[in-house]
């Protein structure tokens, strides 16, 4: 009796494995799906109330891809929209699947929880200081200036 119960346990073994595989990557795809299409509409509701729809994502694409520099660009780029949105779109899939592997090594060893938050601290840090020192005027023409621009002024100005 007890030999098929360890055959039935071991058997079911590598299936659970896998959905939770499966489910690690479902949740890893929604995340990065979700933080992208949050981070554009975000983006898009501040181009629009500037009138210039889609500036951003032609502002970052230029400097990406092209090494413009800000100052450089004055319209929107179609092309350069579409590419940027998926280089966009494929970062935050990455990211959303780091963030669901970790959330997930979080739910089965709750310790790894503040290593989990001091990755995270990491991680935004290195992205941060990656992007200022290889983009550094692309820092300052989408910071405070994007936000408080004259259409959104911003309070005590």
């Amino acid at each position: 009796m007890e030999s098929s119960s360890q055959s039935i346990s071991q058997a079911s073994s590598p299936n659970l494995a896998h959905a939770r595989a499966v489910s690690i990557i479902e949740d890893g795809i929604l995340t990065g799906v979700a933080g992208a299409v949050v981070v554009a509409l975000w983006f898009l509701i501040l181009d629009t109330a500037r009138g210039q729809m889609f500036f951003t994502p032609s502002l970052i694409g230029s400097v990406v891809f092209l090494g413009q520099t800000p100052e450089q660009i004055v319209s929107v780029n179609g092309f350069i929209v579409f590419a940027y949105t998926g280089l966009h779109g494929v970062l935050f899939l990455f990211a959303g699947l780091a963030l669901a592997g970790m959330f997930s090594m979080f739910e089965h060893n709750p310790q790894f929880g503040i290593i989990l938050l001091l990755l995270f601290l990491m991680f935004e840090s290195i992205l941060f200081a990656f992007a200022a020192a290889i983009f550094p005027n692309l820092m300052g023409a989408l910071g405070a200036p994007a936000i408080c621009s004259p259409p959104l002024p911003c309070s005590g100005s």
